[in-house]
């Protein structure tokens, strides 16, 4: 990810309008090399926000599930609810870096497997170690464009709205 943005440890950031910093990151590498973070957002009050940027601007959410609502998993296919998953790839994701707070039940480990699954609510992730019975589920949803920001980007952006809208007064 040679053009992307990547953010510090005690960065601060924006999360859809929200502000917050950054508590924990994690650098993964993919089978083919590709670079993906992790960031663990946290804002004061309320849970912290975990996203994963898998490309230069390319955010998404991972919403845990809660322990006591784990899905039901048969071979390939995961259902929650009446709703069923199937897995579509397995990402085999090497940890090269952690820092600050780990996010969600990860261990300390070197290696993570995410399965991935599409249904009718979207895409869904199924995290485990090798030699581990923790599994981890996630929802993914992708971030639109300006959800997620530096703090420094978000003020320039609010900047540029209040002067486009001073000028448009003055017309």
């Amino acid at each position: 990810m040679p053009s992307a943005k990547v953010f510090g440890l005690d960065a601060a950031v924006v999360f859809r309008g929200k502000p917050m910093r950054v508590a924990g990151r994690m650098l993964l590498a993919g089978a083919s090399g590709q670079s993906t973070f992790r960031y663990l957002l946290s804002g004061g009050a309320g849970a912290p926000v975990l996203l994963e940027q898998a490309a230069a601007e390319r955010y998404a959410l991972l919403r845990p599930f809660p322990p006591a609502a784990q899905p039901h998993t048969a071979g390939n296919a995961v259902t929650v609810g009446k709703e069923r998953y199937t897995l579509v790839g397995v990402r085999r994701l090497k940890i090269l870096e952690t820092r600050g707070q780990i996010a969600g039940a990860t261990p300390k480990t070197e290696l993570l497997l995410s399965g991935m699954f599409e249904g009718p609510m979207g895409t869904l992730m199924r995290e485990m170690v090798p030699g581990s019975k923790l599994q981890v589920y996630y929802l993914i949803k992708p971030l639109a464009k300006g959800d997620f920001l530096s703090a420094a980007a978000h003020a320039a952006e609010r900047e540029a709205a209040r002067r486009a809208a001073g000028e448009a007064d003055d017309d």
